[in-house]
């Protein structure tokens, strides 16, 4: 064996070992077709439906929870048509966002009225829309012509809820993901304050409260169901499918599929709740009746409840139309009356409100300036991590909150058992030891993580080191930037590897394949791990590697361009020992593309990172001025310099 000048490079790796990594061509889209998870039991059908209700939680950025304003809604005089009273609905949800829409009750009232919450869905004029297809504003007059109170409210970015757009893009949607502000958030905020406004008007009886709407807003529907039990009943109108999950950041809020979790998995936790499910043969609901709606049935078995579950099916196109509206009326007076009415109740020849009547201001809003929608997201992602480093003068609850919304928003494999390891087939010598190139990879899972281990000549210490690369083993070798600080750990004789992470320069051409242009990624962070997100889990996988090779005073070294990645890992293991530089770090680092970590300011960001791994054997090196107030509440060392490594 000799030493390696890194201009010198001959392969590391037998030419039979498999070196592309999976995770760079497994990529998942909202047109993904899924498996019914069909829960064998109660307990596991509980189980499951709380496993939802975190899952949407922490997407709509209310994990940990947001501080909600109590709702003072503003509500206008009625106007009247047809015998139904129109009021207009303002509610400030959250500073910069607001919930409008139109609140309709039938004239002449005095009891109390079941309601119904009619989100609107991609319509193109959004809860004033009327056409053959789809007619908001008829399935609300008809409701209230029945005997029901209805409200119709704005998807963000619609008509009066025109703070934001409704579609993020870009810069935009990337600098809002990192704080948890999204449309489907937002969304999900306005719904239920929707249900809240319900629940306290004077015409409601609140035991009684339903929700339907067609595509994004069926999508809706079953969101606002998962989180609000105070909603009986839904009618998800052509949504329902196992291989279509939305094509809108609206219906796939970040890390909401992550785990694998589709529409049919939402609806399924619902049972038993009643559900009216309309399907057609025309767009992706065209197999509801075959499979989606009989796998449900076997869920609602459980609970002895099959007949719940309703389903009509036509030849037709993607609607929301008059034939289905009529199915629906019927289903709804029969769960809030009780009157069976035969499977449709014919919807009435009547006009229907004007938009100009509709608008709050009489005329269509103006869409807001990209300037605007900026600072509403500016001010919006302030709210929603306003308490990310809220201790509540309870450290290490706040600790082990974060803790574990980190890890649902990582999403490790931290049960990683028998690592496969496949060897190299070069070897070298480096000063007082051995250096032996290798890939980890996590069986049946594909991932090929490049490692370097090394062997001191004569072992002198119980304690092993982990160095986390920032870029390619070539850092390591003999004149590579890095080689002096892996010399001094062989000549203490200490065991340990040199592990690469995901997303390294090798891999440069195949990481543009994962990236993409940020146009062409709608959804992703829907479906996909993050690139940061697997670089953790590459420091796991050496990590867990190690432990099984018997080496268990396992100490983690991280430079400046790997620091997050490490932070992150050390928070999720089980109290490592480790050295971190924080050289010219800042939240700014959440930017780049490597480093992009969906609703990581919800934990703090870099600071909560560092403070999750305080109380713990940890180092910092070269801290910067904002982090050195937080770092000095803790138990941790700080030095001056990484390269003074002791």
């Amino acid at each position: 064996m000799s030493t390696i000048n890194k201009d010198e490079l001959c392969p590391l790796l037998s030419p039979l070992a498999v070196t592309a990594d999976r995770r760079l061509f497994s990529v998942d889209h909202y047109g993904s077709a899924k498996k019914a998870y069909i829960p064998q039991t109660l307990s596991e059908h509980r189980a499951f439906r709380e496993e939802i209700i975190r899952r949407i939680k922490l997407a709509a950025g209310l994990n940990p929870m947001i501080n909600l304003p109590k709702n003072t809604p503003q509500v206008s005089a009625p106007k009247i048509w047809e015998n139904v009273l129109i009021y207009d609905v303002e509610i400030e949800t959250l500073p910069g966002l607001r919930l409008t829409g139109n609140f309709f009750v039938p004239q002449n009232n005095d009891k109390k009225l079941p309601a119904l919450l009619c989100p609107h869905g991609h319509w193109q004029k959004g809860r004033v829309h009327h056409d053959e297809r789809g007619g908001v504003v008829m399935r609300c007059m008809q409701f209230a012509r029945l005997g029901f109170a209805v409200f119709a409210y704005d998807m963000v970015g619609y008509n009066d809820c025109n703070d934001l757009i409704h579609y993020f893009k870009n810069q935009l949607k990337d600098h809002a993901d990192l704080y948890g502000v999204s449309t489907f958030g937002l969304q999900t905020v306005n719904s239920m304050r929707a249900v809240d406004f319900l629940c306290e008007r004077p015409e409601v009886d609140h035991t009684r409260i339903g929700c339907t709407g067609a595509s994004g807003g069926a999508s809706q529907t079953w969101f606002i169901a998962a989180l609000d039990r105070r909603i009986k009943a839904i009618a998800p109108v052509c949504m329902l499918s196992s291989s279509f999950h939305g094509g809108c950041d609206c219906e796939a809020g970040a890390l909401l599929r992550m785990t694998g979790i589709d529409n049919f998995d939402i609806l399924a936790s619902l049972a038993p709740m009643p559900m009216l499910l309309p399907s057609v043969n025309g767009d992706w609901t065209n197999s509801n009746p075959i499979y989606e709606i009989p796998k449900l049935k076997e869920v609602y078995k459980l609970y002895n409840a099959e007949d719940k579950i309703e389903n009509f099916h036509r030849i037709d196109r993607h609607n929301y139309n008059q034939n289905t509206r009529e199915y629906v009326y019927a289903w709804f007076v029969k769960q809030f009356y009780g009157e069976d009415r035969g499977i449709k109740i014919n919807e009435e020849n009547i006009p229907v409100p004007p938009p100009e009547m509709l608008w709050h201001k009489g005329v269509q809003p103006e869409a807001p300036s990209a300037e605007h929608v900026r600072a509403t997201v500016d001010k919006l992602a302030a709210v929603i991590t306003a308490n990310a480093l809220d201790f509540n003068n309870d450290f290490t609850a706040w600790q082990n909150d974060r803790r574990e919304v980190l890890r649902e928003m990582i999403s490790s494999d931290f049960a990683t058992k028998d690592v496969a390891v496949q060897y190299g087939n070069v070897k070298w010598d480096i000063d007082g030891g051995i250096a032996c190139p290798e890939v980890l990879m996590r069986r049946e899972i594909g991932d090929t993580v490049g490692n370097i281990y090394f062997c001191p000549t004569e072992k002198k210490s119980e304690k092993a080191f982990l160095f986390v690369l920032p870029a390619t083993y070539r850092d390591v070798i003999s004149d590579g930037r890095f080689y002096n600080e892996i010399k001094y750990f062989i000549q203490k004789g200490m065991y340990g590897c040199a592990v690469e992470l995901f997303g390294n320069p090798d891999q440069e051409k195949m990481l543009e394949m994962y990236l993409r242009r940020p146009e062409e990624r709608t959804c992703h962070a829907a479906f996909n791990p993050s690139i940061f997100s697997m670089r953790v889990q590459d420091i796991i996988t050496a990590y867990t590697r190690m432990r099984e090779r018997g080496l268990h005073e396992v100490v983690i070294y991280a430079p400046a361009e790997s620091a997050p990645e490490a932070l992150a890992a050390c928070a999720l293991l089980n109290t490592p020992e480790a050295v971190i530089d924080l050289e010219g770090l800042d939240e700014n680092i959440w930017q780049a593309p490597l480093k992009h970590q969906v609703l990581i300011h919800k934990t703090g960001g870099l600071a909560g990172l560092v403070l999750i791994n305080a109380l713990r054997q940890m180092t910092y090196c070269n801290v910067p001025e904002y982090l050195q107030t937080k770092i000095a509440m803790t138990n941790c060392q700080t030095k001056d310099s990484f390269t003074a490594i002791s």
